[in-house]
């Protein structure tokens, strides 16, 4: 009988050690990516560093899409950390257990959280909370006055939010809508004519890959800048931007995983990002003689307008 309370004994404290509660075991997590590239693998690698030490949490990757899954991560799992909308496409099809997904904007989440009614989805979502975007303008260009924004179909939806959250940071939007391509510069021009800048917004027509060039270009042009939505859209030509890197994402994901266990999954639908970073190109600051502060300062200046 001593023998058997010394074991017990040891089997408690080896568990307060790890910081697990006795009879409890840890949150299995598989990670299944969309694709192999820098952005999802910055993801896996800082969410491994932002998991606590204890154990509490264990996380394997179990593969990534167009790829062979392994399927014993996959049986194990508690949850599925799903990178990109491909990887949620794919893990709603074909598994029953509750998905997370990141590194995905809030339009796409929805689509598929309609499509897979009977899939338990949710997700951090890459969109920043519209308020945030005007702060850093703010900050930014503290003298500027009347903001031009450009929405398309998928964009128009947001209209009020905007027009809220532009008047409570102090500034006057100017709206254009388009609905065909052959609309944007025409558009674009108006709003430039009206605005200090352009705040560019999230649309599948108004801003994609194709009209990147034209809109910065024309832009560059009347010697205004765009603020963009992110780190790509900085480094094509955008004067600023803020937005969730992966790293950021990371620490929220780490975050919301060591409050699950017991054998308990709460999904968040669509969880706005908590953490942010900031993007300047400097070469657009200078052609457009433009006088910014760094990233720090931007930041910290976003989370003081709170």
């Amino acid at each position: 009988m001593l023998k058997k309370i010394s074991c017990l004994f040891a089997l408690v404290f080896w568990l307060a050690l790890c910081g697990l509660p006795a009879g409890a075991s840890a949150t299995e997590a598989a990670i299944v990516l969309s694709k192999h590239n820098e952005v999802q693998a910055a993801f896996v690698a800082a969410l491994r560093s932002a998991l606590p030490q204890s154990g509490s949490i264990r996380v394997r990757e179990a593969g990534a899409v167009g790829e062979s899954y392994d399927e014993t991560v996959l049986a194990r799992a508690d949850v599925i950390v799903a990178v990109g909308a491909e990887a949620v496409n794919q893990m709603a099809e074909r598994s029953g257990v509750p998905i997370l997904a990141v590194l995905i904007s809030t339009q796409n989440l929805r689509a598929l959280q309609i499509r897979y009614p009977r899939a338990r989805i949710g997700g951090i979502v890459l969109d920043q909370p519209l308020l945030r975007h005007f702060r850093l303008v703010r900050n930014a260009m503290p003298s500027a006055e009347r903001v031009g924004i450009l929405l398309g179909p998928q964009s128009a939806p947001l209209r009020p939010a905007l027009q809220d959250a532009a008047v409570r940071a102090g500034f006057k939007p100017n709206f254009e809508q388009i609905g065909d391509g052959d609309a944007l510069l025409p558009a674009l021009e108006r709003l430039l004519e009206a605005s200090d800048l352009i705040l560019a917004v999230p649309d599948s027509l108004a801003y994609t890959p194709n009209t990147a060039r034209p809109i910065l270009l024309t832009t560059y042009r009347y010697r205004k800048p765009v603020f963009g939505y992110s780190q790509a859209y900085v480094t094509a030509g955008a004067l600023a931007g803020v937005f969730s890197a992966p790293e950021d994402v990371a620490r929220q994901t780490a975050e919301w995983l060591a409050q699950q266990g017991g054998g308990r999954i709460d999904l968040p639908p669509a969880e706005a990002p908590r953490y942010f970073s900031v993007g300047i190109n400097r070469h657009v600051a200078r052609a457009l003689s433009i006088t910014i502060s760094d990233e720090t300062t931007l930041a910290d200046g976003i989370e003081r307008r709170k």
